[in-house]
């Protein structure tokens, strides 16, 4: 039996006894595919009704738990905001009436925890306020009712607040948004806010990946016709992919019954997994191609592809799947709820691969298997001949400009990054006619007051019960009010701004009557049995670097009790401090894992830190060009028109890092599996590294041409969060393609030299000898026919 000492024994042996039993029983595990994909298509088709939005904060944040406690307040962020017009004016009795009922219909639902309206004032389940006659307008309203009506009268609002989980408050918003949108009497009634903003965010986006999936597919088609050469082979990454994402549901399916599920795992799920079927399925086939055109028997040329392909397969799977774990280490259920989707399909994908391939080839026939339409327009000549080899070669001749040039390239294109700017996503990623932005825009040109972002201190288990407590309260609000950026303050003893008092409360004998009414409006949202609410009102952009500065002092002013705060900012501060805090350790964790894994398939310990500098250059330059194009506007008549926000997400572009850094990882492991092969055979780096280049390129660019393929069409999304995945994978594939593995990596190939393949004395490995077989004449779609299995990848030169 053939060998590989650059992968142990007992895996050699399994791959072997995997191919020759997918071989001997290729119907049987084929239909045992088709029927496992069946039932796991079954146990997950409503796997996207279970998939929630949100994940993105720590649940033991600080500022998770002070949401928390906001529920005993009514207060805090609402959930999505009613913004009602009447052309006869809110005061009108029909419009009053007609927003009374409105209140009364939200406050039926058990998900509401509170309502905070023009026309009730704040009123939560249980604890409703008296309604508005019609006989008599709102004249002693407090000042904070009157504050959600526009100074012409005719537009008023109505501020939401939901309780429960992700699911549950996405279930009420679908509940509660056709009935309380729309005409409503004489008030016609839109909708903007967080939840309805996620909300209309899920829709448009499964709405854009059809659309995509349309427009991706004849030319993913073509792509593979060409790659594989034929229709039957063709098929063979579609039925790997079909079998990996269908499991990876049901894996999904399963992981909803125990956690909160982030809805973009799903979108992870079907790319990642027509990505890695369309890798490893052409690796396997070109294996088999290539050893047929050298003469070996159709049997054993599967066995071969199995031990020389499937080892490839192997490796990536394990690479890109140890990239993956070090998501687990972040306490976001967003990032978690990705990697566990990317392990489920990246090992699906590999475990169908070597299982669906070998039997589908079995099952086609010498003829078939080896069918290449296009063979004759792949390579003319002798390897030497190969684009890839003579511009690799180039590169070679002189590795110190190359190196040099190409770096500087990719340095200018992470430049940007230095001005990245994080915040969340709101309604501006959705398309600007979206019905939640146009109401978002005009509460902010009507209302800049409500639309303002906020921030909630809340003192836990604290009460101002005593004029001591007031005192200390009262010298806290001013201390806040005269924070940079703090447009005002509210609590118990009254309203600030700048530093001074407004109001103060409690009110006395002689003052009007709307200073009662507010005094009394502020005890009774501002205490609770949590404690007391401190509400800070900021700049109008909730996650600009104003309000991150309002809540990085805010934390910094000493409080009466052990102040706790909520709000987009504090979620911000939150979420950017848990990443900081767990990156590290992620980081370390895949760089080990990869380190590893990299050294023992290559024999080598240069080789894997270079595979590693090589991806975070390309991820670094992608990053860059990812702030320059979305953050500061760039080339919107590329890639479509969207909202320039300023400020870039700092998680959502995750899932573009883990497709790029997948990807590349993935081509980086053929590609020094060639490469190492070559060497193995002519012990020499630049031949070597050429005739590696020219075996492994035609393969992942092909492969990169399917994914870049999906992802222009992705570009074409009017979300802006699908629009960026696309761009900033499609920019790291070119790259990839174009810089790093035809230029970057054979000039620093050719400067190692020796350094490439050495070892410490003490753990290497003699290599075996090696088994000849029968040459011939290479078919012109073959490169360079591939070293023995039992060929050691290191060595010296």
């Amino acid at each position: 039996m053939d060998t590989c000492p650059t992968m142990p024994r007992g895996l050699s042996r399994l791959l072997t006894a995997t191919g020759r039993g997918a071989v001997h029983c290729r119907r049987a595990v084929l239909s045992l595919a088709a029927a496992v994909t069946l039932l796991c298509a079954l146990a997950g088709y409503d796997v996207a009704a279970r998939l929630v939005s949100g994940g993105y904060v720590p649940e033991s944040a600080p500022s998770a738990q002070a949401l928390k406690a906001m529920e005993d307040f009514g207060g805090g962020a609402p959930g999505f905001v009613l913004l009602a017009r009447a052309e006869g004016g809110v005061d009108a009795p029909g419009a009053r009436r007609a927003g009374e009922r409105l209140v009364s219909r939200l406050l039926a639902d058990s998900r509401v925890s509170g309502v905070d309206s023009y026309w009730t004032g704040a009123v939560r389940p249980g604890r409703p306020a008296p309604p508005v006659t019609d006989a008599s307008p709102v004249t002693d309203a407090s000042a904070l009712t009157r504050a959600l009506r526009t100074p012409d009268g005719h537009t008023a609002v109505a501020l939401v607040r939901l309780r429960g989980g992700a699911g549950e408050v996405r279930a009420a918003v679908d509940r509660l948004l056709p009935e309380v949108t729309g005409a409503q009497g004489p008030l016609e009634v839109g909708v903007t806010g967080q939840a309805a903003a996620l909300r209309d965010l899920e829709s448009q986006s499964e709405r854009d990946l059809r659309t995509a999936e349309l427009l991706a597919a004849p030319a993913v088609l073509l792509l593979l016709l060409w790659a594989f050469g034929s229709l039957w082979a063709a098929l063979l990454p579609l039925a790997v992919g079909a079998v990996a994402v269908a499991g990876a549901l049901a894996v999904l399916r399963a992981l909803t019954e125990l956690t909160d599920v982030s809805v973009f795992a799903l979108n992870l799920t079907t790319a990642v997994g027509l990505a890695m079927a369309v890798d490893y399925s052409l690796f396997l086939v070109a294996r088999y191609r290539e050893e047929r055109a050298g003469g070996v028997p159709h049997d054993d040329a599967l066995r071969r592809m199995m031990i020389t392909g499937g080892r490839t397969v192997v490796v990536s799977a394990a690479v890109v799947g140890a990239a993956l774990t070090g998501l687990l280490l972040f306490p976001l259920y967003f990032l978690r709820s990705l990697a566990w989707a990317g392990l489920a399909v990246v090992a699906l994908a590999a475990a169908a691969s070597l299982l669906l391939v070998p039997a589908a080839l079995a099952c086609l026939g010498e003829r078939r298997a080896g069918t290449d339409w296009f063979a004759r327009r792949r390579l003319r000549g002798a390897p030497e001949d190969g684009r890839w080899y003579r511009l690799a070669t180039t590169a070679m001749r002189r590795p110190l400009a190359v190196t040099i040039g190409v770096v500087l390239i990719l340095a200018a294109l992470a430049l940007p990054f230095r001005h990245a700017v994080f915040g969340l996503s709101d309604e501006r990623v959705l398309p600007a006619t979206a019905p939640v932005a146009t109401t978002a825009r005009a509460l902010r040109t009507e209302l800049p007051s409500v639309a303002a972002s906020s921030l909630d201190v809340v003192l836990p288990r604290w009460q101002a019960d005593s004029p001591r407590r007031l005192a200390e309260l009262d010298d806290y609000a001013r201390r806040l009010s005269a924070l940079p950026g703090a447009a005002g303050v509210r609590t118990v003893t009254g309203l600030y701004a700048s530093g001074r008092p407004l109001l103060s409360c409690p009110a006395r004998p002689g003052d009007p009557a709307m200073a009662k009414a507010t005094c009394a409006d502020l005890a009774g949202r501002h205490r609770a049995a949590a404690g007391t609410w401190v509400a800070v009102s900021g700049p109008a952009a909730a996650y600009g670097p104003e309000s991150t500065r309002l809540a990085r002092a805010a934390r910094a002013v000493s409080a009466p009790a052990g102040a706790r705060l909520a709000g987009p900012a504090a979620e911000l501060a939150d979420i950017k401090t848990a990443l900081a805090q767990r990156l590290p350790y992620a980081a370390g964790l895949v760089t080990l894992c990869t380190l590893a894994l990299l050294a023992l398939f290559t024999r080598s310990l240069f080789l894997p830190v270079k595979a590693l500098l090589m991806n975070l250059l390309s991820l670094t330059a992608t990053a860059g060009g990812m702030v320059w194009i979305f953050q500061e506007g760039h080339l919107r008549f590329l890639t479509g028109d969207f909202t320039v926000t300023g400020t870039t997400d700092p998680l959502t572009p995750m899932i573009a890092v883990c497709l790029a850094f997948g990807l590349s990882m993935d081509y980086e492991v053929l590609l020094l599996s060639r490469i190492g092969e070559a060497h193995a055979r002519t012990r020499d780096t630049v031949r070597a590294t050429a005739a590696g280049l020219q075996a492994a390129a035609p393969l992942f660019t092909a492969s990169a041409g399917v994914v870049v393929a999906v992802l222009l069409a992705l570009a074409t999304a009017d979300i802006t969060v699908i629009k960026l995945i696309g761009v900033t994978v499609a920019l790291s594939l070119l790259l990839d393609a174009l810089l790093i593995r035809p230029l970057l990596v054979p000039a620093v190939m050719a400067l190692a030299g020796p350094v490439n393949w050495w070892l410490p004395q003490g753990i290497r490995r003699r290599p075996p000898k090696s088994v000849t077989r029968p040459r011939t004449p290479v078919e012109p779609n073959a490169v360079e026919p591939i070293a023995e299995p039992n060929a050691p990848v290191g060595g010296r030169r």
